[in-house]
């Protein structure tokens, strides 16, 4: 299950307005992710997050593995694994569904955090929030 959050590490969550843009629905391709941060007025207002384009709708996650905390990521914009099926943490391999669902490595049965996004008329990615379990 989830690690305790090392000293120092912020483990809050900050959330923008519900309506915020994340990106245009173009600036990712299908069956590929990227990741985007967005920033509050505030000192430590940031939200690290996962944007997921799939062939079934668009999906976000907060950019942070259960496990210790850290990003997903090691390189910008490379969370998935060699077959596009599954996010990847790079720093102890654990495997997440499109669901956010942990199913492999240290932190098995855990999930992503996972957001509230939708594609709007006008065809941004948009943010309304958490989606609560």
């Amino acid at each position: 299950m989830a690690g305790r959050a090392p000293r120092g590490v912020q483990t809050s969550l900050w959330l923008p307005p519900p309506g915020t843009i994340i990106c245009t629905a173009d600036a990712i391709e299908l069956d590929e992710t990227r990741g985007f941060v967005l920033h509050g007025n505030d000192d430590g207002e940031r939200l690290d997050m996962i944007i997921w384009r799939r062939a079934d709708g668009v999906r976000g996650f907060v950019n942070r593995c259960p496990h210790l905390f850290l990003p997903l990521e090691t390189f910008p914009d490379r969370f998935l694994t060699a077959d596009g099926e599954a996010l990847v943490c790079s720093a102890h391999g654990a495997m997440f569904d499109a669901g956010g669902h942990c199913f492999a490595g240290p932190c098995m049965g855990d999930k992503l955090t996972r957001l509230d996004i939708k594609q709007d008329d006008a065809k941004n990615i948009v943010l309304s929030g958490l989606l609560r379990a």
